[in-house]
Protein backbone atom coordinates (compact mmCIF):
# COMPACT_ATOMS: atom_id res chain seq x y z
CA UNK A 1 0.00 0.00 0.00
CA UNK A 2 1.61 3.15 -1.21
CA UNK A 3 1.02 6.72 -0.06
CA UNK A 4 -0.80 9.24 -2.20
CA UNK A 5 2.11 10.69 -4.13
CA UNK A 6 1.12 12.46 -7.32
CA UNK A 7 3.23 11.31 -10.23
CA UNK A 8 2.75 11.40 -13.95
CA UNK A 9 4.04 8.08 -15.20
CA UNK A 10 6.19 8.07 -18.29
CA UNK A 11 4.23 6.94 -21.31
CA UNK A 12 0.98 6.97 -19.32
CA UNK A 13 -1.95 9.29 -18.87
CA UNK A 14 -4.33 9.86 -15.98
CA UNK A 15 -7.84 11.19 -15.83
CA UNK A 16 -11.24 10.02 -16.95
CA UNK A 17 -11.89 6.50 -18.16
CA UNK A 18 -12.13 5.98 -21.91
CA UNK A 19 -15.55 5.59 -23.50
CA UNK A 20 -16.95 2.54 -25.30
CA UNK A 21 -15.14 3.47 -28.51
CA UNK A 22 -11.73 2.78 -26.97
CA UNK A 23 -9.17 1.89 -29.63
CA UNK A 24 -8.47 -1.84 -29.92
CA UNK A 25 -4.78 -1.10 -29.32
CA UNK A 26 -5.37 0.83 -26.08
CA UNK A 27 -5.13 -0.85 -22.69
CA UNK A 28 -6.45 0.98 -19.63
CA UNK A 29 -4.95 0.35 -16.17
CA UNK A 30 -5.95 1.65 -12.74
CA UNK A 31 -3.07 1.38 -10.28
CA UNK A 32 -1.31 3.12 -7.42
CA UNK A 33 -0.32 6.77 -7.58
CA UNK A 34 3.45 6.97 -7.80
CA UNK A 35 4.00 3.30 -8.68
CA UNK A 36 7.40 3.36 -10.37
CA UNK A 37 7.38 -0.40 -10.98
CA UNK A 38 4.15 -0.16 -12.99
CA UNK A 39 5.59 2.75 -14.98
CA UNK A 40 8.56 0.56 -15.94
CA UNK A 41 6.32 -2.40 -16.77
CA UNK A 42 4.14 -0.26 -19.02
CA UNK A 43 7.15 1.14 -20.83
CA UNK A 44 8.56 -2.34 -21.51
CA UNK A 45 5.14 -3.71 -22.58
CA UNK A 46 4.71 -0.91 -25.10
CA UNK A 47 8.20 -1.61 -26.46
CA UNK A 48 7.28 -5.27 -26.92
CA UNK A 49 3.97 -4.42 -28.59
CA UNK A 50 4.50 -1.62 -31.13
CA UNK A 51 1.32 0.34 -31.71
CA UNK A 52 -0.13 -0.48 -28.29
CA UNK A 53 -0.81 2.44 -25.97
CA UNK A 54 -1.32 1.97 -22.24
CA UNK A 55 -3.47 4.59 -20.50
CA UNK A 56 -2.71 4.65 -16.78
CA UNK A 57 -4.76 6.19 -13.97
CA UNK A 58 -2.95 6.54 -10.64
CA UNK A 59 -5.16 6.33 -7.55
CA UNK A 60 -4.18 7.18 -3.95
CA UNK A 61 -4.66 5.19 -0.76
CA UNK A 62 -7.26 4.70 0.67
CA UNK A 63 -9.49 6.15 -2.07
CA UNK A 64 -8.37 3.43 -4.48
CA UNK A 65 -10.45 0.91 -2.51
CA UNK A 66 -13.80 2.56 -3.11
CA UNK A 67 -13.06 4.04 -6.53
CA UNK A 68 -12.16 0.77 -8.25
CA UNK A 69 -15.06 -1.02 -6.57
CA UNK A 70 -17.51 1.67 -7.64
CA UNK A 71 -16.23 1.67 -11.22
CA UNK A 72 -16.44 -2.11 -11.51
CA UNK A 73 -20.03 -2.02 -10.29
CA UNK A 74 -20.94 0.82 -12.68
CA UNK A 75 -19.16 -0.70 -15.69
CA UNK A 76 -16.66 2.15 -16.06
CA UNK A 77 -13.55 0.42 -14.67
CA UNK A 78 -10.25 0.04 -16.46
CA UNK A 79 -9.30 -3.20 -18.22
CA UNK A 80 -6.58 -4.03 -15.68
CA UNK A 81 -7.16 -3.08 -12.04
CA UNK A 82 -5.59 -3.35 -8.60
CA UNK A 83 -6.95 -6.31 -6.62
CA UNK A 84 -6.03 -7.51 -3.13
CA UNK A 85 -5.84 -11.20 -2.17
CA UNK A 86 -8.41 -12.87 0.08
CA UNK A 87 -11.02 -10.74 1.84
CA UNK A 88 -10.84 -7.66 4.01
CA UNK A 89 -11.56 -4.62 1.81
CA UNK A 90 -13.85 -3.63 -1.11
CA UNK A 91 -11.41 -4.71 -3.83
CA UNK A 92 -10.24 -8.05 -2.48
CA UNK A 93 -10.52 -10.90 -4.93
CA UNK A 94 -13.13 -12.84 -2.99
CA UNK A 95 -15.29 -9.75 -2.52
CA UNK A 96 -15.20 -8.94 -6.24
CA UNK A 97 -15.71 -12.59 -7.24
CA UNK A 98 -19.17 -12.51 -5.68
CA UNK A 99 -20.18 -9.90 -8.25
CA UNK A 100 -18.49 -11.71 -11.17
CA UNK A 101 -16.29 -8.67 -11.76
CA UNK A 102 -13.01 -10.52 -12.41
CA UNK A 103 -11.81 -12.75 -15.25
CA UNK A 104 -10.71 -16.36 -14.63
CA UNK A 105 -6.89 -16.45 -14.88
CA UNK A 106 -6.42 -20.10 -13.88
CA UNK A 107 -4.99 -21.16 -17.25
CA UNK A 108 -2.24 -18.55 -17.35
CA UNK A 109 1.36 -19.77 -17.36
CA UNK A 110 2.38 -18.20 -14.05
CA UNK A 111 -0.37 -19.76 -11.89
CA UNK A 112 1.45 -23.08 -11.08
CA UNK A 113 4.42 -21.10 -9.74
CA UNK A 114 2.38 -20.06 -6.71
CA UNK A 115 1.90 -22.41 -3.79
CA UNK A 116 -1.45 -23.98 -3.08
CA UNK A 117 -1.69 -21.88 0.09
CA UNK A 118 -1.18 -18.68 -1.90
CA UNK A 119 -3.66 -19.71 -4.57
CA UNK A 120 -6.41 -20.11 -1.97
CA UNK A 121 -6.36 -16.32 -1.43
CA UNK A 122 -5.94 -15.50 -5.13
CA UNK A 123 -9.49 -16.46 -6.01
CA UNK A 124 -12.36 -18.62 -4.88
CA UNK A 125 -13.61 -22.18 -5.39
CA UNK A 126 -10.30 -23.16 -7.01
CA UNK A 127 -10.47 -20.36 -9.61
CA UNK A 128 -7.54 -17.90 -9.69
CA UNK A 129 -8.64 -14.33 -10.42
CA UNK A 130 -5.68 -12.17 -9.39
CA UNK A 131 -1.93 -12.29 -9.15
CA UNK A 132 0.68 -10.28 -7.24
CA UNK A 133 4.36 -9.83 -8.01
CA UNK A 134 5.34 -8.96 -4.45
CA UNK A 135 5.09 -10.23 -0.92
CA UNK A 136 4.05 -7.67 1.66
CA UNK A 137 5.88 -7.97 4.97
CA UNK A 138 4.97 -6.30 8.26
CA UNK A 139 8.27 -5.77 10.08
CA UNK A 140 9.42 -3.10 12.46
CA UNK A 141 11.38 -0.61 10.36
CA UNK A 142 14.09 1.22 12.30
CA UNK A 143 16.15 4.33 11.60
CA UNK A 144 19.67 2.96 12.15
CA UNK A 145 21.20 6.33 13.03
CA UNK A 146 18.41 7.08 15.52
CA UNK A 147 18.94 3.71 17.23
CA UNK A 148 22.67 4.37 17.48
CA UNK A 149 22.04 7.85 18.87
CA UNK A 150 20.19 6.40 21.87
CA UNK A 151 22.57 3.44 22.22
CA UNK A 152 19.94 0.85 21.31
CA UNK A 153 19.43 -1.98 18.85
CA UNK A 154 16.34 -3.65 17.39
CA UNK A 155 14.50 -5.57 20.15
CA UNK A 156 14.38 -9.36 20.00
CA UNK A 157 12.13 -9.89 23.05
CA UNK A 158 8.97 -8.28 24.38
CA UNK A 159 10.85 -6.97 27.40
CA UNK A 160 13.33 -5.27 25.08
CA UNK A 161 10.44 -3.62 23.19
CA UNK A 162 9.25 -1.94 26.39
CA UNK A 163 12.83 -1.07 27.33
CA UNK A 164 13.30 0.60 23.94
CA UNK A 165 10.22 2.71 24.59
CA UNK A 166 11.68 3.93 27.88
CA UNK A 167 15.08 4.61 26.31
CA UNK A 168 13.53 6.59 23.47
CA UNK A 169 11.51 8.74 25.88
CA UNK A 170 14.65 9.45 27.94
CA UNK A 171 16.20 10.89 24.78
CA UNK A 172 13.21 12.98 23.78
CA UNK A 173 12.04 10.55 21.11
CA UNK A 174 9.39 7.87 20.72
CA UNK A 175 10.16 4.26 19.93
CA UNK A 176 7.47 3.75 17.29
CA UNK A 177 5.72 6.30 15.12
CA UNK A 178 2.01 5.52 14.90
CA UNK A 179 -0.47 6.99 12.43
CA UNK A 180 -3.94 6.66 13.91
CA UNK A 181 -5.94 8.42 11.21
CA UNK A 182 -7.78 6.44 8.51
CA UNK A 183 -5.26 5.08 6.05
CA UNK A 184 -2.57 5.08 8.74
CA UNK A 185 -0.49 2.35 10.38
CA UNK A 186 -2.46 1.67 13.58
CA UNK A 187 -3.99 -1.56 12.22
CA UNK A 188 -0.67 -3.24 11.36
CA UNK A 189 0.86 -3.62 14.81
CA UNK A 190 -1.83 -6.08 16.01
CA UNK A 191 -1.08 -8.15 12.90
CA UNK A 192 2.57 -8.30 13.99
CA UNK A 193 1.62 -9.37 17.52
CA UNK A 194 -1.02 -11.93 16.51
CA UNK A 195 1.43 -13.52 14.05
CA UNK A 196 3.41 -14.73 17.06
CA UNK A 197 0.55 -15.20 19.51
CA UNK A 198 -2.23 -16.60 17.29
CA UNK A 199 -1.52 -17.48 13.67
CA UNK A 200 2.01 -18.83 14.03
CA UNK A 201 1.23 -21.34 16.80
CA UNK A 202 -2.17 -22.10 15.22
CA UNK A 203 -1.85 -21.88 11.42
CA UNK A 204 -5.31 -23.39 11.06
CA UNK A 205 -6.92 -20.68 13.20
CA UNK A 206 -8.58 -19.06 10.17
CA UNK A 207 -10.15 -22.38 9.14
CA UNK A 208 -11.27 -23.06 12.71
CA UNK A 209 -12.82 -19.62 12.91
CA UNK A 210 -14.71 -20.20 9.65
CA UNK A 211 -16.00 -23.50 11.05
CA UNK A 212 -17.21 -21.81 14.22
CA UNK A 213 -14.59 -23.57 16.34
CA UNK A 214 -12.56 -20.45 17.23
CA UNK A 215 -13.24 -16.77 17.80
CA UNK A 216 -11.47 -13.48 18.33
CA UNK A 217 -12.69 -13.28 21.92
CA UNK A 218 -11.68 -16.80 22.94
CA UNK A 219 -8.12 -16.63 21.65
CA UNK A 220 -4.77 -14.91 22.12
CA UNK A 221 -6.15 -11.94 20.18
CA UNK A 222 -7.01 -10.61 23.63
CA UNK A 223 -3.38 -10.95 24.74
CA UNK A 224 -2.16 -9.22 21.57
CA UNK A 225 -4.45 -6.23 22.06
CA UNK A 226 -3.57 -6.04 25.76
CA UNK A 227 0.07 -5.81 24.71
CA UNK A 228 -0.84 -3.07 22.22
CA UNK A 229 -2.36 -1.08 25.08
CA UNK A 230 0.68 -1.85 27.24
CA UNK A 231 2.87 -0.25 24.58
CA UNK A 232 0.57 2.77 24.44
CA UNK A 233 0.61 3.15 28.24
CA UNK A 234 4.42 2.84 28.21
CA UNK A 235 4.71 5.82 25.87
CA UNK A 236 5.92 3.75 22.94
CA UNK A 237 3.92 5.72 20.37
CA UNK A 238 3.56 9.15 18.94
CA UNK A 239 1.64 11.50 21.23
CA UNK A 240 -2.01 11.93 20.21
CA UNK A 241 -1.53 9.19 17.61
CA UNK A 242 -5.21 9.13 16.64
CA UNK A 243 -4.73 12.55 15.05
CA UNK A 244 -1.51 11.64 13.20
CA UNK A 245 -1.51 11.02 9.43
CA UNK A 246 0.55 8.43 7.60
CA UNK A 247 2.80 11.10 6.07
CA UNK A 248 3.55 12.68 9.46
CA UNK A 249 4.39 9.29 10.98
CA UNK A 250 6.70 8.49 8.07
CA UNK A 251 8.42 11.85 8.53
CA UNK A 252 8.97 11.11 12.22
CA UNK A 253 10.88 7.90 11.56
CA UNK A 254 12.62 9.41 8.53
CA UNK A 255 14.09 12.28 10.54
CA UNK A 256 14.81 10.21 13.66
CA UNK A 257 12.17 11.72 15.94
CA UNK A 258 10.87 8.16 16.14
CA UNK A 259 13.25 5.23 16.27
CA UNK A 260 11.00 3.01 14.18
CA UNK A 261 7.57 2.20 12.83
CA UNK A 262 5.60 -1.03 12.39
CA UNK A 263 4.07 -1.01 8.94
CA UNK A 264 4.01 -2.74 5.58
CA UNK A 265 7.30 -3.15 3.74
CA UNK A 266 5.94 -1.26 0.73
CA UNK A 267 6.35 1.96 2.70
CA UNK A 268 10.12 1.61 3.07
CA UNK A 269 10.74 3.53 -0.14
CA UNK A 270 8.48 6.39 0.96
CA UNK A 271 10.27 6.66 4.30
CA UNK A 272 13.69 6.60 2.65
CA UNK A 273 12.70 9.38 0.24
CA UNK A 274 11.64 11.54 3.19
CA UNK A 275 14.89 11.00 5.12
CA UNK A 276 18.02 13.16 5.05
CA UNK A 277 20.73 11.97 2.68
CA UNK A 278 22.84 9.20 4.20
CA UNK A 279 20.12 7.91 6.54
CA UNK A 280 19.87 4.12 6.57
CA UNK A 281 17.14 1.82 7.81
CA UNK A 282 16.92 -1.75 9.06
CA UNK A 283 14.14 -4.22 9.74
CA UNK A 284 13.32 -6.90 12.29
CA UNK A 285 10.28 -8.95 13.21
CA UNK A 286 8.45 -7.38 16.16
CA UNK A 287 8.59 -9.79 19.13
CA UNK A 288 5.52 -10.53 21.25
CA UNK A 289 7.12 -12.86 23.84
CA UNK A 290 10.42 -13.10 25.67
CA UNK A 291 11.58 -16.08 23.60
CA UNK A 292 13.10 -14.89 20.28
CA UNK A 293 12.58 -18.35 18.78
CA UNK A 294 8.81 -17.83 19.05
CA UNK A 295 8.72 -14.63 16.99
CA UNK A 296 6.70 -15.04 13.79
CA UNK A 297 6.81 -12.59 10.88
CA UNK A 298 3.59 -11.57 9.09
CA UNK A 299 4.02 -12.16 5.35
CA UNK A 300 1.23 -12.03 2.83
CA UNK A 301 0.67 -11.66 -0.86
CA UNK A 302 0.71 -7.97 -1.58
CA UNK A 303 -1.80 -6.07 -3.62
CA UNK A 304 -1.68 -7.22 -7.22
CA UNK A 305 -3.86 -7.00 -10.29
CA UNK A 306 -6.78 -8.66 -11.97
CA UNK A 307 -8.50 -8.41 -15.33
CA UNK A 308 -11.90 -6.74 -15.45
CA UNK A 309 -14.38 -9.41 -16.57
CA UNK A 310 -16.11 -6.72 -18.63
CA UNK A 311 -12.93 -5.16 -20.00
CA UNK A 312 -13.22 -3.31 -23.29
CA UNK A 313 -9.90 -4.78 -24.34
CA UNK A 314 -9.81 -8.08 -22.48
CA UNK A 315 -7.37 -9.82 -24.83
CA UNK A 316 -4.75 -7.12 -24.34
CA UNK A 317 -5.38 -7.12 -20.57
CA UNK A 318 -4.77 -10.88 -20.45
CA UNK A 319 -1.53 -10.41 -22.38
CA UNK A 320 -0.42 -7.76 -19.90
CA UNK A 321 -1.26 -10.12 -17.01
CA UNK A 322 0.99 -12.82 -18.50
CA UNK A 323 3.77 -10.27 -18.91
CA UNK A 324 3.30 -8.84 -15.40
CA UNK A 325 4.05 -12.23 -13.79
CA UNK A 326 6.58 -13.53 -16.32
CA UNK A 327 10.28 -13.74 -15.48
CA UNK A 328 10.83 -10.69 -17.66
CA UNK A 329 8.08 -8.73 -15.92
CA UNK A 330 9.33 -9.66 -12.44
CA UNK A 331 12.85 -8.54 -13.36
CA UNK A 332 11.56 -5.24 -14.73
CA UNK A 333 9.75 -4.65 -11.44
CA UNK A 334 12.84 -5.57 -9.42
CA UNK A 335 14.95 -3.11 -11.38
CA UNK A 336 12.41 -0.34 -10.81
CA UNK A 337 11.43 -0.81 -7.17
CA UNK A 338 12.01 -2.51 -3.83
CA UNK A 339 9.63 -5.44 -4.20
CA UNK A 340 10.15 -8.84 -2.61
CA UNK A 341 9.08 -11.12 -5.48
CA UNK A 342 6.43 -13.78 -5.08
CA UNK A 343 8.07 -15.85 -7.82
CA UNK A 344 11.62 -17.13 -7.38
CA UNK A 345 14.05 -15.17 -9.52
CA UNK A 346 17.62 -16.35 -10.07
CA UNK A 347 20.13 -14.02 -8.44
CA UNK A 348 17.55 -12.03 -6.48
CA UNK A 349 18.97 -10.13 -3.52
CA UNK A 350 16.58 -8.17 -1.27
CA UNK A 351 17.27 -4.50 -0.64
CA UNK A 352 19.67 -3.95 2.29
CA UNK A 353 16.88 -2.56 4.47
CA UNK A 354 15.15 -5.96 4.41
CA UNK A 355 18.27 -7.91 5.37
CA UNK A 356 16.99 -8.33 8.93
CA UNK A 357 13.93 -10.29 7.80
CA UNK A 358 15.01 -11.67 4.41
CA UNK A 359 15.79 -15.19 5.64
CA UNK A 360 12.61 -15.41 7.66
CA UNK A 361 10.34 -14.33 4.79
CA UNK A 362 10.74 -17.66 2.96
CA UNK A 363 10.95 -19.80 6.09
CA UNK A 364 8.21 -21.56 8.04
CA UNK A 365 8.38 -18.84 10.71
CA UNK A 366 5.79 -16.68 8.97
CA UNK A 367 2.03 -16.22 9.18
CA UNK A 368 -0.56 -14.89 6.75
CA UNK A 369 -2.33 -11.59 7.32
CA UNK A 370 -5.49 -12.22 9.35
CA UNK A 371 -7.81 -10.26 7.05
CA UNK A 372 -6.99 -12.49 4.07
CA UNK A 373 -9.06 -15.25 5.71
CA UNK A 374 -11.93 -13.09 6.97
CA UNK A 375 -15.27 -13.70 5.24
CA UNK A 376 -15.90 -10.13 4.09
CA UNK A 377 -14.47 -6.64 3.88
CA UNK A 378 -16.98 -5.63 6.54
CA UNK A 379 -14.95 -7.47 9.20
CA UNK A 380 -11.90 -5.45 8.19
CA UNK A 381 -13.78 -2.17 8.53
CA UNK A 382 -15.10 -3.14 11.96
CA UNK A 383 -11.60 -4.25 13.03
CA UNK A 384 -10.10 -0.89 12.10
CA UNK A 385 -12.88 1.01 13.88
CA UNK A 386 -12.44 -1.08 17.02
CA UNK A 387 -8.65 -0.62 17.12
CA UNK A 388 -9.17 3.14 17.04
CA UNK A 389 -11.73 2.85 19.85
CA UNK A 390 -9.33 0.78 21.96
CA UNK A 391 -6.50 3.28 21.47
CA UNK A 392 -8.87 6.15 22.23
CA UNK A 393 -10.22 4.54 25.40
CA UNK A 394 -13.73 4.28 23.95
CA UNK A 395 -13.91 0.48 24.21
CA UNK A 396 -12.23 -2.28 26.15
CA UNK A 397 -10.40 -5.12 24.45
CA UNK A 398 -13.17 -7.48 25.53
CA UNK A 399 -15.88 -5.25 24.05
CA UNK A 400 -14.05 -4.75 20.76
CA UNK A 401 -13.33 -8.44 20.25
CA UNK A 402 -16.99 -9.25 20.89
CA UNK A 403 -17.95 -6.66 18.27
CA UNK A 404 -15.48 -8.21 15.81
CA UNK A 405 -16.95 -11.67 16.47
CA UNK A 406 -20.41 -10.35 15.66
CA UNK A 407 -19.13 -8.73 12.45
CA UNK A 408 -17.40 -11.97 11.44
CA UNK A 409 -20.68 -13.89 11.56
CA UNK A 410 -22.93 -11.18 10.05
Amino acid sequence: MLTAVALTLAGCTGGARPGPDTNANTLTISGWSGDETMAALIERFEEKHPGVEVSFTGLPWPGILTQINTELVSGTASDFVVVFPGNGNPITVQTLARGNFLEDLSSQDWVPRFSEVNRTVMGTDGVVMMGANNFTIIPAIYNSQALAEVGASAPTTWGEVLELCSTARDHGKVAYALAGLAGGTYNYLPYALTATLVYGPHPDFGAQQAAGEASFSDSEWSTALDKYLEMSDAGCFTDDALGVSLEVAQDQVADGGALGIVTVSNQIGDIQRRAPEGTTFETAALPATDNPAETILPVGLGAGYGVNAHARNKELALQFMEFYLSDEGINVALEAGSIYPTIDVEGFEPIPTLAGVADQVRSDRTAVFPDQTWPSSYVGRVYQDEIQKILGGQATVEQSLATMDTAYHD
